[in-house]
């Protein structure tokens, strides 16, 4: 019987552990989004730190491979398929409450909330009218514009702001140079990589110099419901990088010229409501980057007086 016994046990601890070297090799396959065209950069920040967070994981997860969706797919229709989890299983995307509801989030924001300093593309011939611009009511008096299932156009109706919406990305920059808004707020993360994009095909079309609004709507990762691993892993990674600072230097290696570019220093700054975030998020400081720290270098330390 002891023998009997014995022997059961040594197959089912042999069992365990090939099932555990089966798990720690199994291949973690990530199907992520596809840009709006090849001329479209906004992706390569969030690309490379997918590949940044997996390859961190490998130790505990194992291997991996990265895929691309078929197609680009706008937003309602990029959120029917994460649900799904077939076509595409894991994206960056700023956060809505019907995406918090029924996707599975990473609650570290991907850019350190950069995407949430927003600045303005315009017609160079609005920015007499901006640059006299001093309180939100001003604002308001003029017309803003923005993708109709943004996450950012609740923020600015909350502000009382005017907007004018289009369900197309690149549409909204016909829409802006012919005039049916004055301006179309975008993050400082995407904003010079869009205008280098659009600018020969627009001449008049600038990077509005005065303006700055504040939003607080993190980008994060989303994964499919039907990846409870990979969002396990996804989240284990962006733990370790933010931790030990990596994830502060990728933001700044990929960011800081734009943030230079930017010129947020100088500018007239307003806050907007934000009654979609999870007070969870804002309550930790150390998933934001502020752009004012002077150890970023990217304003001046304040003058001793």
């Amino acid at each position: 019987m002891l023998n009997l016994n014995f022997g059961r046990f040594v197959r089912a601890t042999l069992a365990a552990a090939l099932l555990a070297a089966g798990q720690a090799a199994a291949t973690d396959f990530v199907i992520f989004d596809q840009p709006v065209s090849k001329a479209d950069r906004r992706r390569e920040y969030a690309n490379a730190l997918l590949s940044a967070v997996l390859e961190r994981t490998v130790p505990e997860f194992g291997p991996y491979q990265i895929r691309h969706a078929p197609v680009h797919m706008e937003r309602p229709r990029l959120f029917q398929a994460l649900k799904d989890g077939t076509l595409i299983n894991l994206t960056a995307y700023p956060v809505s409450p019907g995406w918090m509801r029924e996707l599975k989030s990473v609650p570290i924001p991907i850019d350190m909330g950069l995407q949430s300093w927003r600045i303005f593309l315009i017609d160079e011939k609005s920015q007499p009218a901006l640059r006299a611009t001093r309180t939100l009511g001003q604002l308001a008096r003029l017309r803003a514009g923005s993708g109709s299932s943004w996450s950012a156009l609740q923020s600015l109706k909350d502000a009382h702001l005017s907007v004018v919406t289009g369900s197309n990305y690149a549409g909204l920059f016909q829409m802006l140079m012919a005039g049916r808004f004055d301006y179309l707020p975008r993050g400082v993360n995407e904003i010079f990589a869009e205008y280098d994009t659009h600018k020969p095909d627009h001449p008049t079309l600038a990077v509005e110099e005065t303006v700055l609004l504040h939003d607080s709507i993190p980008s994060l990762f989303f994964v499919s419901p039907r990846e409870p691993r990979l969002h396990r892993r996804i989240k284990a990674g962006m733990e370790a990088m933010l931790k030990d600072g990596s994830l502060e230097r990728l933001v700044l290696d990929y960011h800081r010229a734009d943030l230079q570019r930017a010129r947020l220093c100088t500018r007239k700054r307003f806050e907007l409501p934000n009654r979609q975030l999870d007070p969870a998020l804002l309550g930790r400081q150390e998933l934001w980057l502020n752009p004012f720290d002077p150890r970023h270098g990217i304003c001046p330390a304040p003058q001793p007086r």
